[in-house]
């Protein structure tokens, strides 16, 4: 019984493979290094370090590591994430309370991907950095969802499609689009 237990707490996913782990990581290091640069280079403001933000390291996860899965498509990377960002800024300017503004933009973030069939999690994050951050959302509006949300996740999706990082040798993920 606690063996069961125990072994039931275990890790879900096979073990990995050493070369696809490396390829993974080696895609997403790239991937985030040309979004920094074509971020940085059109408008970021670098003292608050907006060229990338945190839902992009959740992105490369799942688009480098995982690609063919349907949440890691580019459909879903790149309008998850930015239908999620405009949203929270609407979210933003309709409530003030920390309390209601997070969770609503959270919420509204995932209605809003459902419905635009963009299911990405890190589309998630991306609402909830907007929400915690109302004064970044008045600041830079609307643009906040262009610049850096769907330039750089329009990017890291080019790289992994245009690398080949989308297509995994031992079959374990097909990288076909859905």
């Amino acid at each position: 019984m606690i063996r069961r237990v125990v072994r039931s707490l275990g890790p879900a996913i096979p073990v990995g493979n050493p070369k696809e782990a490396v390829r993974a990581g080696l895609g997403a290091l790239i991937g985030l290094v040309v979004a920094g640069a074509f971020i940085l280079a059109a408008s970021a403001d670098v003292h608050l370090g907006l060229f990338l933000i945190a839902p992009f390291g959740a992105s490369a996860v799942l688009i480098f590591a995982v690609p063919s899965s349907p949440l890691a498509q580019p459909w879903s990377a790149v309008v998850g994430n930015t239908a999620s960002a405009f949203v929270a800024i609407v979210v933003c300017a309709a409530l003030s309370d920390p309390v209601l503004r997070i969770p609503g933009a959270v919420g509204a973030a995932i209605a809003i991907m459902i419905a635009l069939r963009a299911l990405h999690p890190p589309g998630g994050a991306v609402a909830m950095t907007v929400a915690m951050s109302p004064d970044l959302a008045q600041e830079s509006g609307l643009w906040f969802a262009l610049s850096p949300v769907a330039l750089g996740t329009a990017i890291l999706a080019t790289v992994s499609v245009r690398s080949s990082w989308r297509s995994i040798s031992d079959g374990f993920c097909t990288g076909r689009w859905r």
